[in-house]
């Protein structure tokens, strides 16, 4: 599912598939999991699809911070074993 930007700062993301077409300033990524067992994955990457961001859970109520701070063009959720994806992006993408 493709995710409009709209100039959004935050864009929630919540099933492997989602993606932010076009480019995007994206500042850091978050991803929360209250559910996560041991070993669940997530997998960020961009339209070429190099890897962004790759993290496994090491257990319940897990979190954790990707700071990014680059311009990214495209943006797709491709593994999410559980929990939302927050990319947190500059409001003004062109700035």
């Amino acid at each position: 599912m493709a995710i409009s930007q709209e100039d959004k700062a935050i864009i929630k993301m919540t099933s492997a598939g989602d993606a932010i077409t076009g480019h995007a300033f994206v500042l850091s990524l978050y991803w929360v999991s209250k559910a996560a067992v041991a070993g669940d994955d997530l997998l960020v990457s961009d339209e070429d699809g190099d890897t962004i961001w790759e993290a496994v859970a090491d257990g319940t109520n897990f979190s954790q911070v990707f700071p990014v701070l680059r311009r990214i063009k495209g943006l797709t959720l491709t593994t999410r074993d559980s929990g939302t994806l927050y990319v947190v992006q500059r409001a003004t993408p062109n700035l």
